[in-house]
């Protein structure tokens, strides 16, 4: 039997797995609800898979759906990708390049690459997206971008990097981000017994500088409470700026200058924090999409090496 199903009717499958009822999803997509109950019968067809519970006079949905509808909503998202690039191809407008960063690349790499790009290659359109370290290596590994620029993998994303090549552009050691005139601010180094008393900004927990950050305390035996959360670095330092408290965060992101007034101070033990450049294992690069990746690599080398962090008149060797 040929295959018939489109993106849609994966779209109809997730709106009713969303709501409360059959009525309430044909509301929400504007259809009648025999239009939508023909559709659901279409995927149990062509999936081979019981999808609902009919019995009783509701629509319950199996524990096949709930499995089922995260691939279904990519599977949605990818064949809408192809669509949309079909028709820019068709249309002549294929020269066009993709690329997602988490704060420090975005602020300290992609825009000065961008712009090389855009010198080179005028006539390249280029989408930049700002997504989370997990989201964007995701996103490269289904080959929805086609470059992401993060840090380190964590460990649940395993099998996505299977998925992606990359390469390392950037390493740097962790710093302490102080409010101006802050006690710590005169010390060369900032250890963990100083962080007593003080109030930690904290990154979400699946961050991977908080992951690092959390294991090198656990080791010296500190225990310090991070009473604010901020949801990125830039969050961090804004907080940091304003005296909420101090941050532990990567100095790449300060390397275009922003936050000038902040003092930075080394963290001891040394956290290397690896910033990575990613991009589809499984599909050729464009030449467009290469020349960004050789550009975020030539940004990447032109600022290493460029901050210093330490007690004014001192510099301090990374």
């Amino acid at each position: 039997m040929p295959r018939v199903l489109t993106s849609r009717h994966l779209r109809v499958f997730a709106a009713v797995m969303k709501s409360r009822s059959l009525a309430e999803a044909a509301l929400k997509l504007g259809v009648s609800e025999p239009a939508v109950s023909k559709i659901l019968r279409l995927l149990e067809r062509e999936t081979g898979v019981a999808l609902f519970d009919r019995s009783g006079g509701r629509l319950r949905p199996t524990a096949a759906a709930r499995q089922w509808l995260p691939h279904a909503n990519r599977a949605a998202q990818q064949l809408d990708f192809a669509l949309d690039m079909a028709y820019e191809l068709e249309r002549g407008k294929q020269r066009r390049v993709t690329i997602a960063a988490h704060a420090p690349p975005l602020i300290a790499i992609v825009p000065q690459a961008i712009s090389r790009l855009r010198r080179e290659m005028p006539d390249v359109e280029v989408d930049l997206r700002v997504e989370t370290p997990h989201d964007t290596l995701e996103l490269v590994a289904h080959q929805e971008i086609d470059v992401g620029v993060t840090n380190q993998p964590l460990p649940q994303s395993a099998s996505n990097l299977e998925l992606c090549e990359r390469r390392t552009i950037s390493e740097d050691l962790l710093v302490a981000a102080l409010p101006p005139g802050h006690r710590l601010a005169g010390r060369a180094l900032v250890r963990p017994d100083d962080l007593q008393g003080e109030t930690l900004i904290a990154l979400p927990d699946d961050s991977p500088t908080t992951i690092l950050v959390e294991a090198t305390l656990n080791e010296s035996g500190v225990r310090v409470r991070a009473p604010v959360l901020a949801r990125n670095s830039l969050a961090a330092c804004a907080l940091v700026r304003e005296q909420v408290g101090i941050a532990l965060i990567n100095p790449l992101l300060l390397a275009g200058g922003i936050f000038s007034d902040i003092v930075l101070r080394p963290f001891r033990p040394r956290i290397v924090l690896w910033t990575e450049v990613y991009y589809s294992a499984l599909r050729p690069l464009s030449p467009e999409a290469a020349a960004l990746v050789r550009h975020v690599e030539a940004v990447a080398a032109d600022i290493k090496g460029q901050a210093s962090f330490g007690p004014p008149g001192r510099r301090q060797r990374r």
